[in-house]
């Protein structure tokens, strides 16, 4: 190859590389009820992706999604349908009720799709497995939706407890208090349901009421820990929703095998609690605690003194935080998506990996045994 042919190669390698990294990413979402819309919102104000399909067996989701997307977009009523059909995905997004997660992830990686799946990743261990296993074989990207990873506040106290701003790492404290579940959500029913009902009152399909919310703050929590669990106990059920399987309320205790001590408190009929206890996210060190006040981070060190608040606003480029995108919690949904789009072009494993999200469902099964059972259980209680 002489120079001028050797130099003219390069530069049409170099277009082309320019041109796949410009290319809208073309994704398809299978669920479409009320948390598919806050995704469409994240996903309409970035200029990388492009929703070209929806899949949703219930027609009224599904319509109000596709006039949500504003542009023509395909829609099905069976995601396997749209898999057959379809081979210009470059992702499918999983919005479906928890039981269904595993399913549809695996039939998407089969079909050699890069996936990105809500959380819980699965409602048992051995799906999380069955998951990883596929996106494995079909060498694609699997990331799991615990968005709060991204949140620029919770990033800001992973890199503090990191830097030793508040010495080792001793004892964690976490809260959710909130409201009922959605009562327009997606219902279920089959021959030992007869009665439509909730999928989140339900075990088999939502898991637990812990893997539906609780564990956000949880996995933010053992993300910071940074260490392997060795036990759970927790105490729990329904106190004032007697009228489904999923508990309202629990109380957990999570040993770690770095000797910290993890105390977390979920309440379903706690939605005045006030942003104090809500949300509530303390980290004890050998040298202050650290907490979130407001949209910054606070430590207090332990000789006294007052509180150093460290702002967040610097962790997210001001190109993001000044899209109009909704309700601040939707940063870190909209950050998830900028991740899954570099996995995506880039090959680069997420950050909320298949094996994140597993740990993050195993506390929340675990939990759920030993409150059931009322024992304390171990880590090896439930399969790696």
């Amino acid at each position: 190859m002489d120079r001028r042919t050797f130099v003219l190669s390069a530069a049409a390698s170099v277009a082309a590389g320019q041109t796949d990294s410009q290319k809208k990413i073309r994704i398809a979402l299978v669920g479409t009820g009320h948390r598919a819309w806050a995704h469409i919102q994240v996903l309409k104000a970035l200029p990388e992706f492009e929703i070209v399909a929806l899949a949703d067996p219930t027609a009224e989701n599904l319509d109000h999604a596709a006039s949500l997307v504003g542009a023509k977009t395909a829609t099905y009523s069976d995601y396997r349908k749209m898999l057959a059909e379809r081979h210009d995905l470059d992702g499918v997004v999983v919005i479906t009720p928890n039981f269904l997660h595993a399913e549809v992830t695996v039939a998407a990686l089969s079909h050699g799709i890069n996936v990105l799946s809500e959380k819980p990743m699965a409602t048992s261990v051995e799906d999380a497995n069955r998951m990883i296993a596929a996106a494995e074989r079909a060498g694609k990207i699997l990331q799991i939706g615990q968005q709060n990873r991204f949140n620029p506040l919770y990033v800001k106290m992973n890199e503090l407890v990191r830097a030793g701003d508040i010495g080792e790492v001793k004892f964690v404290t976490g809260s959710i208090y909130r409201g009922d579940w959605y009562a327009k959500s997606w219902k279920y029913s089959d021959s030992k349901t007869p009665t439509p009902t909730n999928w989140r009152f339900l075990t088999k399909t939502a898991g637990s009421s812990l893997m539906e919310d609780g564990i956000h703050e949880m996995d933010v929590l053992h993300g910071m820990i940074n260490s392997k669990v060795s036990r759970v106990y927790a105490s729990g059920g329904n106190n004032v929703y007697k009228d489904r399987e999923t508990i309202d309320h629990a109380g957990l205790v999570i040993d770690y095998e770095s000797g910290v001590t993890f105390t977390f408190n979920f309440c379903l009929y706690g939605q005045n609690a006030g942003p104090t206890v809500s949300r509530l996210m303390v980290l004890t060190g050998t040298s202050g605690i650290m907490q979130p006040e407001g949209k910054q981070v606070s430590i207090r060190h332990q000789t006294g003194g007052a509180a150093k608040l460290v702002e967040t606003r610097d962790a997210v480029p001001s190109v993001v935080t000044a899209r109009d995108v909704g309700p601040d919690q939707d940063l870190g949904t909209l950050r998830e998506y900028q991740a899954f789009a570099n996995s995506i072009r880039t090959g680069e494993k997420p950050l909320v990996s298949g094996q994140v999200g597993k740990e993050a469902i195993k506390i929340a099964l675990l939990a759920e045994k030993s409150l059931r059972e009322r024992r304390i259980v171990s880590w090896n209680d439930l399969p790696a």
